[in-house]
């Protein structure tokens, strides 16, 4: 009997010792779950664009929060050009990481960071998220495919049901107006601002947005259309209703839309016919995808950036 119950004493105290408490499982788990998502779908963002629901999501920005308070130090970049064989070659395996400065400016009307490559080109790429997601979110897909550019990465600073959005939206694919209106003019003012304060070129200056970000591009472009020369817009939308009146014959834009994307891709042909109505030269591309970002977009955006960049610095 003494010995039996010095075995059982023995075994529960290894238990006890190897087995993690639930909070820590639970983080954990997410993870792995998210870990598992990247190496299925081969995303290069893993956020997807998409409002916040924390009561129906295990894996909730709560319980995510505790392992990624520091975030992973990276190397800084060392690429000599944009678009190069060897730099796509590189941004596709994601060798390539930014420099952060390392603080959350909000000085201005917009929180934002910056981050600085090792080897600056005089480039600056403008980084516009997704709902749900913050200013960090297309830093490292910015990396990728600028990786000698500055990267001005900005939050949008309307919240509607916990979500980080740049406007408020009435159902995914229909938006309050006036609010499209305002945060527009507001970011317009955003950008005269920042691009003095930084000695940002507005010739070698490309934004990039994804979804709920890339229709406010889209739409600054319409209201304002002088301060966006070359944009690209990544599973995007036409948001503005009405007639407005906008000359983008300056402006090159690249549009990417995935092919299974069954929200926003029946409204790529609409927001390409725009911009090219008032002008803009469009390039539409469609990959195999979904919503979500992928290797594909970084090829294609990479590709079309070294075009299209050095027709932009000759202008």
């Amino acid at each position: 009997m003494g010995k039996l119950y010095f075995y059982a004493l023995i075994t529960g105290i290894s238990l006890l010792a190897v087995a993690p408490p639930a909070s820590a499982r639970s983080i954990a788990d997410c993870d792995k779950q998210t870990a598992k998502a990247e190496i299925l779908s081969d995303t290069v963002d893993p956020v997807p664009d998409v409002d916040k629901n924390e009561k129906a999501d295990a894996c909730s920005p709560q319980n995510k929060a505790v392992s990624q308070q520091q975030p992973a130090k990276v190397a800084p970049i060392n690429i000599v050009a944009t678009g190069s064989a060897s730099s796509l070659k590189k941004v596709i395996k994601g060798e390539i990481r930014p420099r952060d400065e390392g603080s959350l400016h909000e000085n201005l009307a917009f929180k934002y960071r910056i981050y600085r490559p090792q080897a600056p080109n005089g480039d600056t790429m403008v980084l516009l998220h997704g709902s749900g997601q913050d200013e960090t979110s297309l830093v490292s897909f910015g990396a990728k495919i600028a990786p000698n550019a500055l990267l001005l990465a900005v939050r949008g600073r309307v919240i509607q049901d916990g979500s980080n959005r740049w406007y408020r939206r009435l159902t995914p694919v229909s938006f309050d107006q006036k609010d499209i209106r305002s945060e527009a003019k507001a970011f317009a003012e955003f950008l005269k601002q920042v691009t003095q304060e930084y000695k940002i070129d507005p010739n070698r200056t490309t934004f990039l947005g994804y979804s709920n970000g890339a229709n406010l591009i889209n739409a600054v472009m319409m209201l304002y259309p002088d301060l966006v020369k070359q944009a690209v817009l990544l599973r995007s939308m036409p948001v503005l209703t009405g007639t407005v009146q906008a000359n983008l014959a300056n402006a090159r834009v690249l549009t990417v839309s995935g092919a299974s994307d069954q929200l926003y891709a029946p409204y790529a042909p609409a927001l390409e016919e725009m911009l090219r109505a008032h002008g803009a030269r469009v390039e539409a591309r469609s990959i195999k995808s979904d919503h979500g970002l992928g290797k594909d977009d970084v090829k294609v955006v990479s590709e079309w950036l070294s075009g299209a960049t050095a027709q932009l610095k000759k202008n």
